[in-house]
């Protein structure tokens, strides 16, 4: 992302360590919901590691954000997958993206669990 006014609004809306690991790669949205396409990031350390190598992404895991303006918010996160050349065995880095065992945002999450004491499912923007 560029625009420096889309990445003053992205720092609002989106979960703090979101923009420091990942680049906003697409926005669509509906009359009902606002779908974020989220790259995850290369990391220098690793980049310029000569044992290491990026082997494009895995499948896109999907997590369900606070709403905006009645709008279901849904990030997609893409993860690096990477390998270790000398062992062959491939990896990703540990991120916390989602509350545990929930599909959504760890501050929506605990939104959600502090107003209605769990995680509903039932609501429009769930």
């Amino acid at each position: 992302m560029k625009d420096s006014t889309l990445l003053t609004l992205a720092q609002v809306v989106l979960p703090s360590e979101v923009l420091d690991n990942f680049e906003i790669i697409n926005l669509e949205s509906s009359e009902t919901e606002i779908h974020i396409h989220l790259d995850e990031k290369m990391y220098d350390a690793l980049r310029s590691d000569v044992h290491f190598e990026s082997k494009g992404f895995i499948p896109a895991v999907s997590i369900t954000d606070f709403p905006i303006r009645d709008h279901k918010v849904i990030l997609h996160f893409r993860r690096r997958k990477w390998v270790d050349i000398r062992t062959g065995k491939s990896f990703i880095l540990p991120l916390k993206i989602a509350a545990e065992g929930t599909r959504y945002s760890k501050d929506f999450a605990d939104f959600l669990k502090e107003t209605y004491g769990y995680f509903p499912s039932d609501l429009p923007y769930t």
